[in-house]
This record gives structure tokens, C-alpha cells and sequence, in this order.
């Protein structure tokens, strides 16, 4: 398998301390280049990675030696950067959420089945092997039919917010952290219907964006989900399994260090207590193998492409659950 080249477009925090260093490590890929407004920033990355830079991105997108790119802008630009990427026969690999909008990701969905090109959501979080044993205590029985899923994530006030401030650029909670919790409920329960039951999707007085989100939703299967989401809040990353014949819940879910080492919280029938170690990892190298596999495999993209799809509408659903009630 030859390496696919990589190109990152957008060099903030996220990206120069996370994304180019998993592109350069794993297996399959190269760091070819990275595009940013920046000179300086993209100067920085030149003398640590040895790679191609651009300041215009139709420089980028025109260079036929990039295979992929991926989406590291603000949320609010998604869309359009993805379609520019797809027009120029790239893969798309895009930072969470795809787009701030369903009709722009069925769009990029589209468009990326017309062209045979693999698109993929940065759901980080959903590679590590954290993830991987909590769908386990699913599979294998152990908690018997799930009751109810409780997921909150929630982060302190940014000291440099950037866009996640910005409503044009698709600043806001819901879009920032609450997809997380969306997301996990599709990944536990690939095979079931949800259906919002009831939302809220709020701003706190003197926010430009909305802070603080809830849901109810149904699960196909029987299970209710419980999602809470905020932003400028003492920081919580969790989720707790609650079935007929056990729970199990976890920390840190969504966003940990690469030597962070999860820990399983499980309750038996009785209540008794017992805790398990699982195994650290780099849950962005996981992802980018994946990403990867795409690539090759239409099956695995067009698996892929699914999972975007009911991300994206599940999202919807939401924002409208929210306006009616508000309506109300």
C-alpha cells in the first residue's frame, strides 16, 4: 500500500499539536504539506515536519502529488472548503462536525459518492480503545438490555475561543461539544432509529452563540439517551451505560492524552463495585488509519458516509426539537 499524501489546511492549536503529528506517524500516510492565512504559522510547520506549505489554497488543491486533504478551518467553513477539496479530485478528511448544516453535508455526501472519493468525520475518540471495550460490555452481554445512556460533555471558558464565538463561523455548543454526545449514541447503537423526544439548545445572557444544550432521545431498541452539552462550565466528559443487569461508566469519553489510561466503573445486578483498567492510545493515529482504509475500500467509505449521514440528522432534529419548544 503506498503512502497516501496528506495536506492539512488549518494550522490552529488543534492541528499543529495534534493532527500533524498523527498524520506523521501513521502507517500509510504522509505529512505532504499544510495551508494556512499564516506565513508565520506555516513557516513553524516547514521547519518541523520538512514539508510543502501554502498561504492559497487553490495552490494546495491544484497540486496533483496531494491525495487527501484534511479540514482543520472553522466549522462555519466547512462546506465550502469541502466542496473546493472534492472539486479538486482530493479525499475529504474534515474535523467534526462535517458541516453546521444537513443540507451541506448531504451535499459533500453527494458529491463524494459522484467522484468516488472517501469522506470522513474527525470523530477522534470513536478509534480509541477506550470506545472499542464500551462497545464490548454491549456485545458481549454483560449489562443485558440497555435502559437508559446518560453522555455529558462540557469545557471551561476558552482563553482564546476563536471561532467557537463566532456565529458565522459556526460557533456554538451544539456544534462544538454536543456533537460528541450525538455521535456516541449512533456508535453504541449503530442499527437502531432515534427519535428526539424533546431539546433545548440555549444561550446564557450576553452570548452571541448558544452555551448550554439538552436532549432526550429514543432509541429504536428501547433505551433513552440522555445528552447534555455546555460551554464556559466546569468541565465534565463522560458516559454511563445503564442496563438490566449491570451499568458501567467511564471519564474522559471524548478527549484525553495519548498515555491516559481509562477506567471502567461497573455496577452488577446488586450493585456491587468493581473497576477496570483499560488500555491507552492515540486515538487520532487510530483515526487516521482508518481514514485511510477508505480509500481502498468503498465498502468502509460508504460505511463511513452512513454514519455522517445519521450524525447530521440527528443534529437536526435537535435544532427543531429546540424551536418548538421555545416556539411554545
Amino acid at each position: 500500500m503506498s503512502p497516501a499524501r496528506v495536506a492539512v489546511w488549518g494550522l490552529g492549536h488543534h492541528a499543529v499539536a495534534n493532527i500533524l503529528p498523527a498524520v506523521a506517524a501513521t502507517e500509510g500516510l504522509e505529512l505532504y504539506g499544510v495551508c494556512s492565512r499564516s506565513a508565520e504559522v506555516v513557516a513553524d510547520c516547514l521547519r518541523a515536519w520538512a514539508c510543502r506549505g501554502w498561504r492559497e489554497p487553490g495552490e494546495m488543491l491544484q497540486d496533483p502529488a496531494v491525495d487527501a486533504v484534511y479540514v482543520a478551518t472553522p466549522i462555519g467553513l466547512h462546506a465550502a472548503h469541502g466542496r473546493l477539496v472534492l472539486g479538486a479530485g482530493k479525499h475529504l478528511w474534515c474535523e467534526k462536525p462535517l458541516t453546521a448544516a444537513l443540507d451541506d453535508t448531504l451535499g459533500l455526501v453527494g458529491d463524494s459518492q459522484r467522484r468516488n472519493a472517501s469522506l470522513c468525520e474527525g470523530f477522534m475518540y470513536l478509534y480509541h480503545p477506550q470506545f472499542e471495550r464500551l462497545r464490548g460490555y454491549l456485545s458481549d452481554g454483560t449489562l443485558g438490555a440497555i435502559r437508559s445512556l446518560t453522555c455529558r460533555f462540557g469545557i471551561p471558558q476558552l482563553e482564546r475561543p476563536g471561532f467557537r464565538d463566532d456565529p458565522a463561523l459556526g460557533g456554538g455548543a451544539l456544534l462544538d461539544v454536543g456533537c460528541y454526545p450525538v455521535s456516541a449514541i449512533h456508535a453504541l447503537f449503530p442499527g437502531e432509529d432515534v427519535r428526539v423526544a424533546c431539546a433545548a439548545v440555549e444561550a446564557r445572557s450576553g452570548a452571541g452563540v448558544d452555551t448550554d444544550g439538552q436532549a432526550l432521545v429514543v432509541l429504536s431498541g428501547g433505551a433513552r439517551a440522555y445528552l447534555e452539552w455546555r460551554t464556559g462550565c466546569a468541565y465534565r466528559n463522560e458516559i454511563d451505560l445503564w442496563g438490566e443487569n449491570g451499568s458501567v461508566s467511564t471519564q474522559r469519553i471524548f478527549s484525553k492524552p495519548a498515555d491516559y489510561v481509562p477506567q471502567f466503573h461497573r455496577r452488577d445486578a446488586r450493585g456491587a463495585q468493581t473497576t477496570e483498567d483499560g488500555r491507552p492510545g492515540n486515538h487520532f493515529v487510530h483515526m487516521l488509519r482508518a481514514f485511510r482504509g477508505t480509500i481502498d475500500d468503498p465498502a468502509a467509505a460508504e460505511d463511513e458516509r452512513l454514519r455522517i449521514v445519521r450524525r447530521a440528522q440527528t443534529m437536526h432534529m435537535i435544532r427543531a426539537a429546540a424551536g418548538a419548544r421555545q416556539a411554545h
